[in-house]
């Protein structure tokens, strides 16, 4: 069963817990994207010399 401290501490989470900035927003999403396209070539790479071997 959830304890009631449990619950205290998720609340003290969500009252301090705030929306990101629209800067903040674009970083994030531009880091994210430039992490799956790095992972995605490194990927492809690998396909590409596993397949001719």
């Amino acid at each position: 069963m959830i304890s009631v401290r449990f619950l205290n501490r998720c609340m003290r989470i969500l009252h301090i817990a705030r929306k990101p900035t629209k800067k903040e927003l674009d970083e994030i999403i531009k880091i994210t994207g430039l992490g799956l396209l790095v992972v995605g070539s490194i990927g492809m790479a690998m396909y590409l010399i596993f397949s001719v071997i």
